[in-house]
């Protein structure tokens, strides 16, 4: 069959059903990604869709269904490298199964966190998922009153919500550990404050008498990891090591330490999480804690299908691995 023309008025549920060779029931119900329609007539009736050119009108789906398909996503920002990465798979598998995704960035503003919060609730969102930052109380009581599921992806679970962890706790004990085996005894940690890998190397070095963590440095984006290499080694006390929240923040300490011509990582080792491809390619090539986002965002997704499913999600406990490269050695002096 030939596809249609140009000038052709769009096709139509029923176009297709024609096409495909099944009732307009049948159609509606392979396209809409439900699962009573055999894998032969599913596979039949998206050929012939595609063919056709066929595009739901998701509008009028929502009318009749009463059901609008959108999962609601509130990011505190994208510039973490990792987070955009687990939300961009988030996005695919929703996709995959027949939902769209509406995006909302706050900056770290409750203000504007309250705002998306409402907003994407407004729009009919069968579920929201807070990444990187979690609904405050107000937020919480009112994503109960319309019975709506969601997922906070952060360091830390929050209050009465459903959470999947980024893995950042387990990377900064991770990170510390090695580096107290190089004999590395003063640390300094880059990254947004209460961040986890901040909760993690003081977990770790809570329990030891060889290392001592200092005062939080702050950092997040390049004014404030400007800051932090400032507060870190321009007065006081500098630190053997530092170990920071992103790839990102890493290759800026870097950076700040050539310029005050600290030697990485005979100076000061440097650790970075996340594992970028970009990291290999650092000179000098960074050390950094390993994690998938691709793996966090499939399972994310599937904790939020399972929640729309009416199901129990099950927990994800995010693997972590340290990759060595050129940026560690041991303490100097």
């Amino acid at each position: 069959m030939m596809s249609r023309a140009a000038n052709s008025p769009p096709a139509t549920l029923r176009d297709v059903a024609r096409a495909a060779g099944v009732s307009i029931a049948s159609a509606s119900r392979a396209l809409a990604g439900e699962g009573s329609v055999s894998a032969e007539l599913n596979a039949r009736i998206g050929t012939a869709a595609a063919r056709l050119g066929y595009q739901a009108n998701l509008a009028a789906r929502a009318l009749v269904s009463g059901r609008s398909r959108l999962v609601g996503i509130v990011a505190e920002t994208l510039a973490d490298p990792l987070i955009a990465g687990v939300l961009e798979q988030i996005e695919q598998r929703l996709g995959a199964q027949g939902y769209g995704t509406l995006l909302a960035t706050t900056a770290g503003s409750p203000e504007r966190s309250s705002a998306a919060t409402r907003g994407l609730i407004g729009r009919g969102a069968e579920a929201l998922v807070f990444a990187g930052m979690g609904p405050h109380p107000a937020e919480i009581d009112l994503l109960a009153v319309h019975r709506l599921p969601w997922l906070e992806l952060s360091d830390a679970p929050g209050s009465g919500s459903l959470w999947i962890d980024t893995g950042r706790r387990q990377g900064g004990a991770l990170a510390v550990r090695y580096l107290l085996e190089l004999g590395h005894r003063r640390y300094g940690v880059v990254g947004r404050r209460g961040d986890g890998i901040r909760q993690g190397v003081a977990a770790v070095l809570a329990q030891s008498d060889a290392g001592r963590l200092l005062p939080d440095a702050g950092g997040k984006d390049a004014d404030s990891t400007d800051s932090a290499m400032r507060a870190l080694f321009d007065g006081g006390e500098r630190p053997t090591a530092v170990i920071c929240c992103s790839d990102v923040e890493a290759l800026a300490v870097v950076r700040g330490c050539s310029i005050r011509g600290i030697i990485v990582p005979d100076g000061v080792a440097i650790i970075g999480f996340g594992d970028e491809e970009f990291a290999r390619c650092a000179v000098p090539a960074l050390t950094t804690i390993r994690v998938s986002a691709a793996a966090i965002g499939t399972h994310a997704a599937e904790m939020v299908l399972a929640m729309l499913a009416g199901d129990v999600p099950q927990r994800y406990d995010v693997p972590v691995k340290l990759v060595v490269r050129q940026s560690t050695g041991p303490v100097s002096g």
